[in-house]
């Protein structure tokens, strides 16, 4: 009997392990259903933005994004007036064709600028980007002016005057009623500091002039928190969280930085496949040939790196190259496959493979330049504050740019008679599961008008083909996919373009005038960096582009009276 009740007694306990045993203790959530922190994906569109050069239609989507959650900043922050709080967002994530949450970051706001989020805007095709820009602080309207004239040898015809000076491209400028096309100039590179070229961005109201500014280098603008995959029942679970202490390593991010033209976005890690270049993500390194983008970003590292290595940009290449023959060099998606293949490597090789870390180990290990201090139990109320200021000031832009386009004409809300009415809140997305019409980004279908006919798919940008710039002699791009060959008599860059360039008309907007719109306080306004007390500004702007509008007025006065004379 006593051997029976013994036996009983370990099948029990046994038991108890296998179920669970504690019936307080519940089983841990299985790993599918917890956040999965990523090591690729989009960069925060406020961190860093490349530069559209010819402005085209924005990603659309066939889902609407989940509702905004609720993040929990960690207890250090960087030391400086020039750093503030950017809440997340949800961003398109390509290789999982859904969304992701982009985490929120500290951000050292380039001075007087302040900050206009990007959001999801509804249309018949889905929900399409619009994507966020800087702006000069004093003045609380934005201009929406009709469609800018493409651009026409966006590269430059000659050498630069000396190693130290950086391309900047040409732009069009609105005076009196019509455009003036500002001609390209270069720009002494300055340390620290990357410059911005004035370019327009696409709304759905009309398109904005974003102001050429100096920003700092990449290293210098703070902290960028991983990205994450939430699965549906964790974030819609009431009181749902999400602390963040997971930062991205810049150093190797720069190792893996790709640019999104099309989303307006920068991406980072895995983007090596063909596939990517297919949908219009390309290394940073293609702006030189296919003159979609500029990247300021790439620009400043060639020309920082340059000036120790010569053969950098060559170098660029060839790390891409060797990425994109063997899987086994990319960097890890997620980062608990990054721990698990650092694990198997020795303690000096497992470096190269840190995209991300948590917050407390890269201050300890002083793997950032940036200095921290303790958040204060008042600033976590503060930021908290800024984080709901900035998603109300999203939703606002939203309803003062899509209720304005969707009118056949538009009226200037700076009127009386077109003041901003309240207009009803977009409702956030049941919880229900919604079932996906397309398993990828969608493409809008142009108007009937449009010169190029195109058919749409839905599963990634519609590629169609672009002349190539021949004004000047490029490199071939050791990058072009091996699905196909180059045409006969073409050469690979301009075959790439051809085969490669999703260069997507915008939809018509019926803006045949300026339209101001004065808009709320912005929630995020950059100051001054401090040292010693003293106030850190950058660099004056260029001459060019001080002078460029002066000199455009003067030539196009000129023009006139030469056509009167006539």
């Amino acid at each position: 009997m006593r051997i029976a009740i013994t036996a009983m007694t370990v099948l029990a306990l046994a038991v108890g392990r296998v179920y669970g045993g504690d019936a307080d203790q519940p089983p841990p959530t299985p790993e599918q259903e917890q956040p999965e922190v990523l090591t690729s994906g989009p960069v925060h569109e406020a961190f860093a933005e490349p530069v559209d050069l010819q402005v085209q239609a924005g990603l659309v989507v066939p889902d609407e994004p989940p509702a905004k959650i609720q993040e929990v900043p960690p207890a250090e922050k960087p030391q400086g007036t020039q750093f503030v709080w950017v809440p997340g967002y949800w961003a398109w994530d390509a290789g999982r064709h859904g969304y992701i949450w982009v985490s929120a970051c500290w951000r050292a706001a380039p001075p007087k600028m302040y900050w206009v989020p990007g959001y999801w805007a509804r249309v018949p095709e889905g929900w399409e980007w619009v994507p966020g820009f800087w702006t000069p602080a004093g003045n609380q309207k934005i201009e929406y002016l009709p469609a800018p004239p493409a651009l026409e040898n966006v590269e430059p015809l000659v050498s630069p005057p000396s190693p130290d000076d950086i391309w900047a491209p040409p732009c069009q400028y609105w005076y009196e009623g019509h455009y003036i096309l500002r001609p390209g100039y270069w720009v002494h590179g300055q340390a620290g500091w990357v410059w911005v070229p004035s370019h327009y961005t696409w709304t759905p109201r009309g398109y904005v002039f974003v102001a050429g500014h100096w920003d700092y280098s990449l290293e210098h603008r703070g902290v960028l928190f991983a990205p994450v995959y939430l699965p549906r029942r964790t974030y819609e679970q009431p009181g749902f969280s999400y602390s963040l202490r997971i930062v991205i390593d810049i150093g190797v991010l720069r190792a893996s930085l790709f640019t999104y033209p099309r989303y307006s976005h920068y991406c980072f890690g895995d983007y090596y496949d063909d596939a990517y270049v297919r949908i219009g993500i390309y290394p940073r390194f293609e702006s030189e040939n296919l003159h979609i983008w500029y990247d300021p970003i790439y620009q400043y590292d060639r020309w920082q790196n340059r000036r120790t290595d010569p053969r950098w940009e060559e170098n660029e290449r060839q790390a891409y190259d060797l990425r994109r023959a063997d899987k086994s060099l990319r960097p890890a998606r997620t980062y608990r496959e990054m721990e698990a293949r650092q694990a198997k490597l020795p303690e000096p090789q497992r470096r190269s493979l840190q995209m991300a870390e948590p917050l407390r180990t890269a201050i300890t290990h002083k793997a950032t330049p940036l200095k921290f201090e303790p958040v204060k139990s008042s600033e976590q109320k503060k930021i908290a504050r800024q984080a709901t200021d900035v998603h109300k000031f999203r939703e606002q832009r939203d309803r003062w740019e899509s209720s304005a386009a969707s009118h056949k004409a538009i009226q200037p809300l700076s009127e009386p008679k077109a003041a901003m009415t309240p207009v009803p809140e977009r409702k956030e997305p049941a919880s229900v599961e919604r079932k996906s019409t397309a398993g990828g980004p969608v493409e809008r279908k142009e108007p009937a008008s449009a010169p190029v006919e195109r058919k749409s798919t839905p599963t990634g940008p519609v590629e169609r083909k672009e002349p190539a710039p021949a004004s000047v002699e490029r490199k071939s791009p050791v990058t072009a996919p091996t699905v196909s060959r180059p045409a006969e008599g073409k050469d690979s860059a301009t075959a790439r373009t051809e085969r490669t360039s999703p260069l997507v008309s915008p939809r018509e907007l019926k803006v045949t005038k300026p339209e101001t719109v004065k808009i709320p306080k912005p929630p995020i306004v950059g100051k001054a960096a401090t040292e010693n007390k003293r106030e850190v500004s950058p660099p004056p702007k260029p001459v060019q582009e001080r002078q460029s509008l002066r000199d455009t007025r003067a030539k196009d006065t000129d023009n006139k009276k030469s056509n009167k004379s006539r």
